[in-house]
């Protein structure tokens, strides 16, 4: 049921060598603390009664509103719903344990949420894609993209693509580890792959170069989100711009500056100065 899952909202990857190169170059080897595919719905506390439907349909129900509306009074209410759903029977849906994780990794309880698909392993639920997703995410806000990168590589070695969400918070993970050229790499792939980088996120990777001195790269991760469709906007040209001035290449500034303003984009005050 998790492969059909999986299939029906994951596209099958010609070739993912080209990732898997990057996963093997910029991450330490670690052991995978989930086994992700591995089983599923084998509860071990199959001696509890089956729960009631109009209070399992109320409880999951309940669950999927306060997620979408984000109504969650604070992190034990949330924590207090997903405890109940385990000790449902039959389990529920990957999907609704997924949405509840979601919705407390937005209230910012990464390592809380790392616990909680733990837990679920316990009771036999494996995460899917959409879980591993989640995972990934909060790996790289805890500081530890390499956990990220190995949930990457058990992706794409059972033949699955990542999408675009996956790849931009592994960038961010990078970012936050002040691996840039790391990030500006993946970045490059995600382009030759068709993805369409984030503005932000590329903007963050462009910051980053610049105030380590590394212009010249910043321009080239520049030239390369252009060909990939996404636009620059007026953020990425201020902080090449400026760092161009900064190290007395003057001309270059302003041959950038033209180019903005000859795409309609206006100047912001800082970069009027600069």
């Amino acid at each position: 049921m998790v492969a059909e899952t999986v299939c029906r909202h994951c596209e099958m990857g010609k070739s993912t060598s080209s990732l898997l190169f990057i996963c093997n170059h910029l991450i330490i080897r670690v052991s995978l603390p989930f086994r992700a595919f591995t089983s599923h719905y084998c509860s071990t506390i199959t001696e509890n009664k089956k729960t009631p439907y109009r209070k399992r349909y109320q409880l999951l129900n309940s669950v999927r509103d306060h997620c979408k509306s984000r109504t969650f009074k604070n992190l034990d209410h949330a924590l207090g719903l997903f405890d109940r759903m385990l000790h449902m029977h039959p389990l529920p849906f990957i999907g609704d344990f997924t949405l509840l994780l979601g919705a407390i990794a937005r209230m910012e309880h990464y390592s809380i949420v790392v616990t909680q698909i733990k837990r679920m392993e316990l009771f036999g639920i494996s995460p899917d894609v959409y879980t591993l997703t989640v995972l990934i995410n909060c790996y790289c806000r805890l500081n530890r993209v390499d956990f990220g990168f190995s949930f990457l590589a058990t992706i794409l070695k059972l033949g699955y693509q990542p999408d675009c969400i996956i790849l931009t918070n592994l960038v961010n993970g990078l970012c936050l580890k002040g691996n840039f050229f790391g990030a500006g790499r993946l970045v490059e792939e995600m382009v030759k792959k068709g993805y369409e980088p984030d503005v932000i996120t590329c903007g963050t990777i462009v910051n980053g170069l610049c105030k380590i001195g590394q212009t010249g790269v910043a321009i080239t991760l520049l030239r390369l989100i252009e060909k990939g469709g996404c636009e620059p906007n007026v953020v990425l040209y201020n902080t090449i711009i400026d760092s161009l001035c900064k190290d007395k290449f003057e001309t270059e500034a302003l041959n950038l500056f033209s180019e903005m303003m000859s795409k309609g984009i206006q100047p912001s005050v800082v970069l009027t100065i600069a």
